[in-house]
């Protein structure tokens, strides 16, 4: 890896180190909006990919109205949160690393 691709990764993982902190105080996003994103995917029964899905906050909400996702979280911290918060979603799945690997 490179020097600007470690730093790349170190900041697309500064938030895993307060990931239960940053869940708890990031607010969620309005139903009009995840409703408005998902009538402009036109997805039908197709997954959607989620790239830096972090702790799933948008996630819940577009499992919630019944799209499958494949979500792609760099960093392992922000992965174990999401996978709590979507537990009861078994259309979501979820991967850890890098979109780039």
């Amino acid at each position: 890896m490179t020097v600007r691709g470690q730093v790349d990764m170190a900041r697309a993982q500064v938030f895993g180190e307060v990931a239960e902190l940053y869940d708890a105080a990031r607010p969620g996003y309005s139903d009009a909006l995840v409703a408005e994103v998902l009538g402009y995917a036109a997805l039908g029964h197709r997954a959607a990919a989620e790239i830096g899905a972090g702790t799933g906050k948008a996630t819940v909400q577009f499992a919630a109205a019944g799209t499958p996702l494949v979500c792609i979280e760099p960093d392992p911290r922000m992965s174990e949160v999401l996978r709590r918060n979507t537990a009861h979603h078994p259309g979501v799945r979820v991967l850890v690393g890098a979109f780039e690997d």
